[in-house]
């Protein structure tokens, strides 16, 4: 089984707030909701990544097509 890391976060007392709401609201313990949170963002990054290389590759495609022939 891997080990697990304990890692300390500071709040503001109004993020202290939001995160007991979103613990309630999921069911969840606050540390369960911050992995989730953490690992939702890790997933919206790397769409956000793809994305903009699939958008990248295929303005580079168009440059090529747009090039005349010499």
């Amino acid at each position: 089984m891997p080990r697990k890391c304990v890692v300390k976060v500071v709040l503001s007392k109004e993020q202290k707030e939001i995160l007991n709401e979103l613990a309630v609201r999921l069911g969840t313990s606050e540390s369960e909701t911050l992995r989730l949170a953490l690992m939702d963002y890790a997933k919206e990054l790397s769409l956000i990544r793809e994305r903009v290389h699939r958008i990248g590759v295929q303005l580079f495609k168009g440059q090529i097509d747009n090039i005349a022939p010499v």
